[in-house]
């Protein structure tokens, strides 16, 4: 009798043991959470941080398709048919992920040509694998900039009334605006969109990060910028718009942080609030005005030498070849996007501060590579609000009514931005 319990328990035992092994090995693994289509990329949600080093990626070659590989070690599928909702464009065949180990994921890449693959880390869970150009859909081109279009599920008859309401209210905006002279709309504000959108105001540095200063030290750029940007998130309000800040106090966020929280927030434009400087001292009493950038290969020594300045808080060798890999996946629907709302917002900040202020410069929409913008699923701009190096400019960008004003031009050139792309797409 005692032999038979003593040969039970170790069979008992054993079960035990290799259940314990099991459960200990899927905590430890990583999850695929989820998939998405940015632009011209593929983009990987994880459970746990996931590093490049994870991923191993070969090519096979077929009659007339090419067919990239990529093996995510140490990973596990949150879900089955992670890839079914996946919408991309006639330079893709497919693609596909499946559990291809039982902790190595694989995802499989199919394109009619060969094309220029290649994968970087966005952030410590988020993962992008480069698709060809053109494997964006219309959709996805230009996602974010009518995420908020998409009708909310209603809870109770009440949510569904005040729906029909604010639908109402829309259809009257609409005939009263259509019916005022263009003249009139034009004098007394920029034409506004008919939907609610939601708008990330990003005011760049903060916490030990400073930004630029003036020689005396008196001028700081993160104490203007977050001024000028609080007075934003109101006139955006005001006009209607949802607004959400990256910080609203004095506080550090890591620059690709930024992107990333406004891709989780839906958001439909990205801004970015900076102060411009100059290193030589000899040119401080000459450069001076406002210039609006959007995300582009650099063009020029200037818009270079700027965003090299905007960067170098945490610009490493391993994120400039991030931000170079991400360039090269831009497609021209996403920087002409950018480069329009880079224009209205320019054309509107120069109005507003001429009003008031004179020998206000103009110192144009440039492309650059700035680190900020990088990972934006949505039109994203960076203003470059004066030169804090500048002996009166200075002054001006910490003056209340300099900052209102500046901010009143940034929202108006979004709402006209919003409002043109609606037109475009009726």
């Amino acid at each position: 009798m005692a032999s038979r319990h003593s040969s039970v328990f170790p069979a008992f035992l054993r079960i035990f043991l290799l259940w314990a092994l099991v459960a200990f090995a899927l905590s430890a693994s990583n999850t695929l959470k989820s998939m998405e289509m940015g632009y011209n990329r593929l983009v990987l949600h994880f459970s746990k941080p996931f590093s490049k080093e994870q991923v191993h990626d070969f090519v096979l070659q077929g009659r007339g398709s090419v067919r990239y590989v990529f093996d995510l070690r140490g990973v596990r599928l949150g879900r089955r048919n992670l890839a079914s909702g996946l919408k991309y464009g006639s330079t893709l065949r497919s693609v596909r992920v499946a559990q291809y180990r039982r902790h190595t994921a694989r995802i499989v890449v199919e394109t009619p040509e060969p094309y220029a693959a290649a994968h970087y880390p966005l952030s410590d869970t988020d993962y992008a694998i480069v698709l060809p150009k053109g494997s964006s859909d219309l959709g996805s081109s230009i996602k974010g900039l009518f995420a908020s279009l998409h009708p909310q599920k209603s809870s109770s008859k009440s949510s569904s009334r005040s729906s029909k309401k604010r639908a109402s209210a829309d259809k009257r905006s609409r005939s009263s605006a259509r019916s005022r002279p263009r003249a009139s709309l034009m004098k007394k504000a920029p034409p506004h969109p008919h939907r609610r959108y939601r708008i990330i105001v990003d005011p760049g540095h903060g916490g030990h990060d400073t930004g630029a200063l003036d020689p005396t030290h008196r001028y700081v750029e993160k104490r203007a910028v977050l001024a000028i940007a609080l007075r934003l998130r109101k006139h955006l309000k005001a006009m209607g718009f949802d607004v959400v800040m990256t910080r609203s106090s004095d506080r550090f966020i890591k620059l690709h942080r930024r992107t990333r929280y406004a891709n989780l927030k839906h958001g439909d434009v990205f801004v970015s609030i900076h102060a411009n400087a100059v290193g030589r001292m000899s040119r401080a009493n000459v450069a001076h005005g406002v210039e609006t950038y959007f995300l582009s290969p650099a063009r020029s020594a200037r818009a270079r030498r700027v965003a090299a300045t905007e960067n170098s808080i945490e610009f490493t060798k391993s994120y400039r070849d991030s931000m170079n890999s991400f360039i090269k996946t831009l497609t021209r629907s996403k920087i002409i996007l950018s480069n329009k709302l880079a224009l209205d917002v320019q054309s509107h900040i120069l109005s507003e501060l001429r009003s008031r202020y004179r020998g206000v410069v103009d110192g144009g929409v440039r492309p650059a590579p700035f680190w900020v913008l990088v990972g934006a699923e949505m039109p994203a701009i960076l203003v470059e609000t004066g030169y804090i190096t500048h002996p009166w400019e200075k002054k001006r960008l910490y003056d209340p009514r300099y900052q209102d004003l500046e901010a009143k031009g940034i929202a108006e050139g979004i709402a006209r931005f919003l409002a043109n792309r609606e037109k475009e797409l009726e």
